[in-house]
């Protein structure tokens, strides 16, 4: 069943439609989008909360230096390896950086007693599919190799990300079934789970709000080489022969997305294929509303459900504080 909205935006969220007024970034040069995408991010999203500590590592990867920051949760001991979990930023292939994750990356960290790395892989325009890609899973096989070295359990690793980010990441869990590591598990948020555009969320949403479907054509001619990449599983999970042996996923979808229809029929797929899935839509929301904590209480409730989803994988289902 997909989830077809059936009320009005949250205040909260009708609120924050409003403070980003101002240009589409769809119509905006990548450099001129990705200072108003990190502005608004930056003013919309809750404060930076306390870790540990915070590392930023830059291994050598398949394009040169490839930005890694490491948040080690507040109660991270010395004598224990931690699980971890590598989170790909959203923002189309072509926006986002660690500033514009870093909030839910902390509280995640924190509230899943893991952790957590986020990836700056490469972006387009300047660097076209599968660009990102390779990046993803060079950083997976990466963390695997040096999980020791900051405090990690190689043996508990898991992928996230949001938007774009979750497309990555279901890319990255499928592009490892055959050659490892094996991840305990997949969050996604709001995914791009299939470059065509032919769901009735994107129907319902065309012109949003906040993510258009005229922003996604867009993000798609800067991301891929031609058409015919748009059906490549790289690009489009979705389309894969076979799903069977992929990890515990989490999926979160929001009514107001023209993403939210991919994202729950990946989900199913994912059931028909044998996959422990747990998902949820939350009506009266937008793409992209977990992170911008500071404004919309409803981002703190994804994010627990995202911990949920994490905290059964890594330390059982009879995990007690």
């Amino acid at each position: 069943m997909k989830g077809r909205h059936t009320m009005e935006l949250h205040p909260q969220m009708r609120r924050v439609v409003g403070m980003m007024a101002g240009p589409e970034l769809g119509k905006l040069n990548p450099g001129e989008a990705r200072a108003i995408h990190r502005e608004r991010f930056l003013m919309l999203n809750q404060p930076l909360g306390p870790v540990q500590r915070v590392l930023d590592l830059y291994p050598k990867g398949p394009g040169g230096p490839l930005p890694m920051r490491v948040i080690v949760p507040i109660t991270a001991r010395v004598d224990e390896a931690l699980p971890i979990m590598l989170y790909f930023h959203g923002g189309g292939w072509v926006l986002g950086s660690h500033e514009t994750v870093e909030p839910q990356c902390r509280y995640i960290a924190n509230a899943a007693k893991a952790i957590v790395i986020s990836v700056e892989y490469r972006v387009a325009p300047e660097h076209k599919f599968p660009a990102a890609v390779d990046d993803c899973l060079w950083a997976v096989r990466w963390v695997y190799e040096n999980a020791k070295e900051f405090g990690g359990d190689r043996n508990r690793i898991a992928v996230a990300g949001d938007s774009a980010g979750g497309n990555l990441a279901a890319v990255t869990a499928q592009q490892l079934l055959d050659s490892g590591p094996a991840l305990a598990a997949q969050i996604l948020l709001f995914p791009v789970t299939k470059m065509i555009y032919d769901t009735a969320s994107y129907v319902e949403n065309a012109q949003g709000p906040f993510l258009t479907r005229e922003m996604m054509d867009q993000f798609a001619e800067l991301y891929l080489n031609n058409e015919e990449e748009r059906r490549d599983v790289r690009a489009s999970p979705f389309y894969a022969e076979d799903l069977s042996g992929l990890p515990p996923t989490t999926i979160v979808t929001a009514s107001h997305d023209p993403l939210r229809d991919e994202g729950i029929a990946y989900g199913e797929l994912l059931v028909e294929a044998g996959v422990e899935m747990q998902h949820r839509n939350w009506d009266g929301y937008t793409h992209a509303f977990a992170s911008w904590g500071g404004n919309i209480d409803a981002a703190f409730e994804v994010l627990d459900f995202c911990v949920s989803g994490l905290r059964k994988a890594f330390y059982g289902p009879d995990l007690t504080d």
